[in-house]
């Protein structure tokens, strides 16, 4: 009997200690206690300055405040925020205290993407960052085939890169473009002379700029002042010059 009344207590007191801790339990994931009062948003230490629009990530943490600490996914919130455009990563933090801490790594803009008089950041990927432009960046395109953009559409990345390829490049030979332009897949630049330089397509650029050397060497040493030139056809490229309205023929760059 002893033994029979002793499984009986043990099996109560386990229940009554059961109940205590799902009413613990349920407190814990309903008492207003522990709703999130307060988020902070911080850019991480080695993240470049956001160029994404801060209302995107404000949206994303706003639907914190309120919400119990318990029941918060910190990795669903992280991966949200790391969907949006111009963010490389993100971290959530949340504590019993009701503050939550969101640090967010930004993506760096590598041009500036002028679309119908409109100018985009983008990143590396071709990625639209925000509707803005930033000074600071030192590309930039100028494209007049593009629809409206609007952050997270992705432009040309070939372009992106052929026009980086052509700002690092060009000045080696003398030339500074003052503008790039990309239009139906084709790429020109407009240079500090105003002398107008098609490209073509992104395609065989080391090409082409050894064929612009070997044009402007041939230009200057007839003593012809170039207006424009045309790459696309790489083994034979063709110039205008300044003072000749038609368009002149050049003999092959290449030939002795």
């Amino acid at each position: 009997m002893t033994d029979q009344r002793g499984g009986l207590f043990t099996k109560a007191l386990s229940l009554v200690i059961a109940m205590i801790s799902s009413g613990v339990l349920i407190w814990f994931l309903n008492s207003p206690v522990f709703d999130v009062r307060n988020v902070a948003v911080h850019r991480a230490d080695s993240s470049p300055p956001p160029a994404v629009d801060p209302a995107s990530i404000e949206a994303a943490t706003r639907p914190l405040i309120g919400e119990n600490v318990f029941r918060i996914d910190s990795n669903a919130l992280r991966r949200q925020i790391r969907n949006l455009p111009g963010v490389a990563d993100a971290t959530v933090r949340v504590g019993i205290d009701g503050r939550a801490t969101v640090t967010v790594a930004y993506e760096a803009p590598v041009a500036n993407w002028v679309a119908n008089g409109q100018s985009f950041l983008v990143n590396a990927s071709g990625e639209v960052l925000a509707e803005q432009f930033e000074p600071k960046v030192p590309l930039t395109i100028e494209d007049d085939s593009s629809a409206r953009l609007v952050p997270g559409d992705v432009v040309s990345v070939g372009a992106l890169i052929a026009a980086h390829q052509l700002q690092s490049n060009l000045p080696l030979l003398r030339v500074i473009p003052s503008h790039i332009r990309y239009s139906a897949g084709q790429l020109t630049v407009v240079d500090h002379a105003g002398r107008e330089l098609g490209f073509g397509d992104t395609s065989q650029l080391d090409a082409k700029l050894v064929a612009l050397h070997a044009v402007l060497e041939q230009a200057n040493r007839l003593g012809e002042r170039i207006a424009s030139v045309d790459l696309r056809p790489i083994e034979r490229p063709t110039y205008r010059t300044v003072d000749a309205p038609p368009l002149a023929t050049g003999r092959n760059p290449r030939a002795p």
